[in-house]
């Protein structure tokens, strides 16, 4: 039993010193004059001899004393060993000014290791010291009977922005960070700004376990980055990043006497709760330059494009892939693939699209990739013309154009293939209408009339003018009838709901066929808007979705059709202003909204 042991300890003494060894100082980078503060040298291995470095400008009042700790972990077979040995000063600063201490030598293994140095900046005290032990991650406590009113100077956050001025879809980094002079031990309830008027994209930070010491205009003051966000302004102007609050739990002296002399002496806390306030941020939006080329789409940034086809040489009926890829740094997420004419006589499948899309201090950087399927249906020589995307460099705020092809594609006949071959000098719409130059030749003699054959007295003669008097009458009740609905307008209104929506609708198809998504929704709930409000006689000025709700509810509307009719307005409303959709999510939502107005046609005839 005894020999297991000792194989054990070497082994696990093996793994202490096979693994890279790590020497490190830490340190506050900012305390005041008179305040006392740590100064650790961690090593991961065992040292031999410890050689501290040079303290001028600081009292040693205790160190360095050392201290170690180890654990062994086993996972699935695989066992790890951390281990640590630290040296510990204690210290305090005993003048004002800016101070480096020097790198500490250690030897492990008959090898010498040398610490980072540390700069430590010295300021005049503020009668305050701030407490350094800080866990804003700890236990929520219970007991919050203590609530008096904090200094505003004392707790307080902050949204810091890299710039105040910047132009319509141009990012800005966002940093929302606490600054206090009080013992947080936990940070409770957290609602982040509303950031009306921009695009939010959240950047990952650690979670906050510790706050750090930083010289604030003089006064130190112990703070934390809560969160980060990247902003894409969405109109002109001066936007204001609107105030927001925090809930922090801190530790409060008591006032209440207690019965033990080392309360007395040492001070009893409590446990208290406050708000930290932000103040408003106001940016200012400039409008990009006017001279915009044709081809601009809303690209910001400092951008790539980069365009491949697979092959210029293929079969009918064989696919093609023509891939364009946008890079670099800006609003990648909110890029629509550039404009391309193909040949008619390909059939072109709408783009896949992938991102890979990373977010940091430098705002969005990756890439945004469009791929069409190509299918040529005859073969022939064909060309894809010269394309181009541009975007506005923000590096230079100008405008830049980058182009790409021609491509031309050589298409032979597959095997397959059983069309025939059509020249390339016409398109497929020629060939449609090709046959309406020359009219049916009639070979019978049924209407052909005798010569000298009068129409006077017959009986078609007086048939006629009976006919004509009955469509008179016919047609001044119809018109008396018209004039009196006309009258009505909002009965008028009411019958020709579904004639508007369908114009509407129309137009929003038109919209779809261009991929003008922002055109396409809000002409969509135009329509869908308009037929509930001509429909259902709601006045514009009093239509919402509560009264539209009541107004179908009494015209006996089935209540799956108004959930239906006001979800897709929803809908709308929601991808107007959300990260752009896929054109398969526009079929589907056009082909519901015309499925909609068909059924509450049938259900209200009005």
């Amino acid at each position: 039993m005894k020999r297991w042991y000792f194989i054990v300890l070497v082994f696990l003494t093996t793994c202490i010193y096979a693994q890279d060894v790590t020497f490190t100082a830490t340190a506050p980078g900012v305390v005041e004059v008179g305040q006392q503060f740590r100064l650790t040298y961690s090593v991961n291995s065992q040292a031999e001899r410890f050689l501290p470095p040079n303290l001028d400008g600081f009292v040693i009042l205790a160190g360095p004393s050392t201290s170690t700790s180890s654990n062994v972990s086993i996972i699935n077979g695989k066992m790890t060993q951390n281990y640590e040995l630290r040296y510990t000063y204690i210290l305090e600063a005993a003048k004002e000014g800016e101070f480096t201490i020097s790198s500490a030598e250690v030897t492990v293994d008959k090898k010498k290791y040398t610490s980072n140095t540390l700069k430590i900046e010295v300021i005049k005290g503020s009668g305050q010291q701030s407490q350094t032990r800080q866990n804003p991650a700890a236990t929520q406590p219970q007991n919050t009977e203590n609530s008096e009113p904090i200094a505003t100077s004392d707790l307080f956050l902050k949204i810091i922005v890299n710039k105040t001025k910047t132009f319509r879809e141009e990012h800005l980094i966002a940093t929302i960070k606490l600054y206090s002079k009080l013992n947080i031990t936990n940070l409770g309830e957290y609602r982040p700004p509303a950031f009306d008027g921009f695009i939010a994209e959240k950047i990952e930070v650690p979670p906050l376990t510790r706050l750090n010491q930083e010289n604030v205009n003089g006064q130190i003051y112990l703070t934390g980055v809560i969160d980060k966000y990247i902003l894409y302004p969405q109109t002109t102007g001066e936007i204001e990043i609107k105030p927001f609050e925090l809930v922090c739990y801190y530790q409060a002296a008591t006032r209440r006497r207690s019965g033990s002399m080392f309360d007395e002496f040492f001070g009893t806390y409590e446990r208290a709760q406050t708000k930290a306030f932000s103040s408003p941020v106001k940016i200012k939006v400039q409008t990009l330059p006017e001279n915009k080329p044709a081809s601009f789409a809303g690209a910001i940034g400092n951008l790539k494009m980069d365009a491949s086809l697979d092959k210029t040489n293929t079969k009918t009926n064989e696919a093609i892939t023509l891939r364009i890829k946008i890079s670099g740094n800006g609003n990648l997420k909110y890029i629509n693939a550039p404009k391309i004419e193909f040949p008619s006589d390909f059939d072109v499948y709408d783009p896949k699209i992938s991102d890979n899309i990373k977010y940091s201090d430098n705002g969005a950087t990756g890439s945004k990739t469009f791929e069409y399927l190509l299918i040529p249906r005859h073969a022939g020589e064909f060309t894809i013309p010269e394309f181009e995307f541009s975007n506005f460099d923000t590096n230079n705020d100008q405008y830049k154009i980058q182009k790409a092809g021609p491509y031309n594609i050589n298409v032979l006949k597959g095997a397959d293939d059983t069309t025939m071959a059509l020249a390339n000098v016409f398109s497929k719409e020629d060939i449609k209408f090709l046959g309406k130059d020359i009219h049916f030749i009639k070979k019978d003699n049924s209407n052909l009339k005798l010569k000298d054959k009068f129409i006077f007295g017959s009986t078609w003669f007086y048939l006629s003018f009976l006919i004509a008097l009955a469509l008179f009458v016919l047609t001044f009740f119809l018109r008396r009838k018209m004039i009196l609905e006309n009258a009505n307008t909002q009965l008028v209104r009411t019958r020709k709901a579904d004639k508007y929506a369908r114009k509407r609708l129309q137009k929003a198809s038109e919209y779809l066929k261009h991929n003008k998504k922002e055109d396409f929704y809000e002409e969509l709930a135009k329509a869908l808007w308009g037929y509930i409000s001509d429909k259902f006689s709601i006045p514009i000025s009093g239509l919402s979705k509560e009264s539209a709700n009541q107004q179908m509810i009494l015209k006996g509307i089935e209540q799956t059709f108004i959930d239906q009719v006001l979800g897709i307005i929803d809908r709308c409303e929601y991808a107007r202003y959300a990260p752009a959709s896929e054109s398969t999510q526009m079929d589907t939502l056009f082909t519901e909204s015309v499925d909609i107005i068909s059924k509450l046609q049938q259900q209200y005839k009005g």
